[in-house]
């Protein structure tokens, strides 16, 4: 019996995992010129969208904004306040209104006490441009509501809004303004959602945050521990870099 099958065995998973660093380390070093992109073409392009602000406030401060998309995820996402307390840094959540109910009674109550902004990232974790206009409105009021739902006894001040898969068209941009919301996206999202090994989401946000970034996270079931990870991390060393984390009202 032919004994190669058995060497192909061997050595496939080590140059799979090889093959996968190198094209992770090749986007790493792509990912200086995306950022640089969003920085001087597209937000100069589009004021209508917030993709990062000025990099210092009165203060002097370098400012950074963190942003967490499509939670809650369940338990992770009440460790992730944990920690954020423990951190002290004030986060926005773009909830989405489909998974509400896995934070439990009170999640969003106790986000808001422990200061964190919430920003409606819609009902369902889909592309909402693919929407028609009434089905996008409709969405997007019935996420509001069952927003303010969630947050009673405590009031809330809706006024961000991130659209699911981070597409947008003009028709979108002109409905959020009507409703009073501001379409932001970021300046910042290291592909948590593609899993990449976390060397890879430490190294891309230490080598692509600048002063008035927007940085994208997400807080689901299949990223939330890497999330965690990540902010244990990269928080302590950006504040040694001279990094002061703000909101996004205080950012844009």
């Amino acid at each position: 019996m032919s004994r190669y099958p058995v060497n192909v065995t061997v050595y496939e998973q080590p140059l799979g995992r090889l093959a996968r660093t190198l094209a992770w380390g090749l986007l790493l070093l792509l990912s200086l010129r995306i950022s640089w992109l969003i920085r001087r073409l597209l937000a100069p392009l589009l004021p209508q969208v917030l993709f990062c602000a000025r990099g210092q406030g009165a203060d002097g401060a370098r400012r950074v904004a963190l942003t967490l998309d499509d939670g809650p995820s369940g338990a992770g996402s009440l460790e992730l306040l944990d920690l954020l307390r423990q951190l002290q840094v004030p986060a926005t959540l773009f909830l989405i209104g489909d998974h509400l109910n896995r934070g439990g009674e009170g999640f969003v109550a106790r986000a808001l006490a422990d200061g964190h902004q919430i920003g409606n990232h819609m009902a369902q974790d889909s592309i909402s441009a693919r929407l028609p206009p009434e089905g996008f409105l409709n969405q997007l009021r019935r996420t509001e509501a069952a927003l303010r739902g969630a947050a009673a006894p405590r009031s809330l001040a809706l006024r961000w809004f991130r659209p699911g898969g981070g597409r947008f068209h003009r028709a979108m941009l002109e409905s959020v303004s009507a409703e009073g919301y501001r379409l932001v996206l970021g300046s910042v999202f290291p592909y948590d959602t593609n899993q990449p090994p976390l060397w890879f989401l430490r190294r891309f946000l230490l080598a692509n945050v600048h002063p008035g970034a927007i940085v994208v996270l997400h807080d689901r079931p299949d990223t939330i521990a890497a999330t965690l990870h990540t902010l244990r991390a990269v928080v302590p060393e950006l504040r040694r870099r001279g990094y002061r984390f703000v909101s996004l009202d205080q950012l844009g």
